[in-house]
């Protein structure tokens, strides 16, 4: 079971190499837990290629659910700021 943040960069080491960090233009990571489910999600604030073809960068936060055993699942929404991400895992 995933704990902190720390339990999920063990078993998902790849995702968390400091190459694929800048590749993707991530700042920062975090993990968070839903009030109501209990689910843990991986909040991945990043740039996300949003400065390609002359583009201003604006940076998103990905919400990202963890099954139980620590398997990172697909984005499940995109929020522009952290008072959003947390509104929105209050309804989790």
């Amino acid at each position: 079971m995933i704990k902190t943040i720390q339990d999920l960069k063990q078993i998902n080491p790849i995702f968390f190499l400091p190459e694929n960090k800048r590749f993707f233009n991530d700042i920062d990571y975090k993990l968070l837990t839903g009030k109501k489910t209990k689910t843990k999600f991986l909040i991945q604030h990043t740039y996300k290629f949003s400065d390609m073809f002359g583009a201003e960068r604006k940076a998103v936060f990905v919400v990202k659910p963890i099954t139980k055993d620590g398997k990172i699942l697909s984005c499940i929404i995109e929020l522009d700021t952290w008072e959003k991400v947390k509104q929105h895992l209050e309804g989790f």
